[in-house]
This record gives structure tokens, C-alpha cells and sequence, in this order.
């Protein structure tokens, strides 16, 4: 019998390339063994301030195409830093838009974790109690949390990886609780 993929979506709170956070995605995608499949989302920049009047047949593409990956997939894992010792605009936007219409939220019932790096001494840990809170009403089943990661400057390598160990074995250990919800889930492989 093969075993069934677990299909985790990775989304960055930042839209920044070099961003700490994204880095935490890619490091939890280098630590996914089979049969899990990490995928960072990429096009965050893409999707417009949300407006209501834009929903329905109005809804642009970019935000379809966000739903259905967010509903294709069997869990969610997002990083996001800290701005303002809140959530990001950029990551508050994709949960507004994934979220709607109302009653049809993208993240219903769908397991979802967070992370989150900054090289202050709390580690987005106030972006990340937002963020679960603000998910927690769109419907997710967040999975843990918070698991903040500060001073993340000097835990990237010359290479510009996280290459700390405990911060690495966190990852692993949020990987593997958010896969063993999702594998648990009703929603997994929908």
C-alpha cells in the first residue's frame, strides 16, 4: 500500500526574498521527508487590498488561485515576522481574502501552524498570537503556537540558512505535530 502524500502549504508574512521568515519556511522544507511535500507560496504580492465589492464573480484571479491552493492542501504552515508588534498587512490580507465569502472560508477546519522570526528578543511572538487569533476566526485549526524564534540574525549561517540546532529541531517538532494533524484531519487529501 503507498502512503498518502501530506501536501503542506508554506506562506511567508513577508513579501521580502531575503526575509528571516522565509528562511524558517525553507528550512522546515529542507527538513520534510517523504511523505511530505512542503510548497512556499510565492505570490503574495500578487493579491490586491481586500474589498468586498470585488467578491464573487468580481474576485480576481490571484485570490481563486490562493483558495485553491489553501483548499488543496492538507495543512498550512505560515512564518511571519513582526511589524508594529502585530501582524503583517501583507499576511492580515491573504487570511481576509482566503477567508471569504463569508461561510466558505479557504482555512475552515484546515490544520494551520505558526512561526515567526525577528532579531528582537520576543521573536514576533505578539505577530503570532495575532495571527493564531485572527486564523482561529477564519476557521482553522491551529495546531501549537506560538513558536517564536528571536535574535534570528545570529542564527543564520554564511550561506544564509538557519543553522541553528534547536531552532532547526523546532521546526521539525512543529512540522511533525501540523503532519500528524493533517494526516488525523477529515480534510486531509481534499
Amino acid at each position: 500500500m503507498q502512503e498518502q502524500r501530506i501536501r503542506v502549504l508554506a506562506i511567508p508574512g513577508s513579501l521580502r526574498r531575503a526575509s528571516y521568515n522565509r528562511k524558517l519556511l525553507d528550512a522546515t522544507r529542507q527538513l520534510a521527508r517523504d511523505p511530505v511535500d512542503i510548497d512556499i507560496y510565492e505570490d503574495g504580492q500578487h493579491i490586491p487590498l481586500f474589498n468586498e465589492d470585488f467578491e464573487g464573480d468580481l474576485t480576481p484571479q490571484p485570490v481563486l488561485e490562493l483558495r485553491s491552493r489553501i483548499r488543496s492542501a492538507d495543512a498550512v504552515l505560515i512564518a511571519s515576522p513582526e511589524y508594529n508588534s502585530s501582524i503583517t498587512g501583507v499576511l492580515k490580507n491573504l487570511i481576509d481574502w482566503a477567508s471569504r465569502p463569508y461561510g466558505q472560508s479557504a482555512f475552515a477546519g484546515k490544520p494551520v501552524s505558526v512561526v515567526g522570526a525577528s532579531p528582537s528578543r520576543f521573536g514576533a511572538l505578539r505577530s503570532q498570537e495575532t495571527a493564531i487569533a485572527v486564523l482561529g476566526s477564519a476557521g482553522a485549526r491551529v495546531v501549537g503556537g506560538p513558536h517564536p524564534v528571536e535574535r534570528v540574525f545570529a542564527l543564520v549561517d554564511p550561506d544564509g540558512r538557519i543553522g541553528d540546532g534547536a531552532t532547526l529541531e523546532m521546526l521539525q517538532g512543529v512540522l511533525t505535530k501540523l503532519v500528524g494533524a493533517a494526516a488525523a484531519s477529515p480534510v486531509a487529501g481534499s
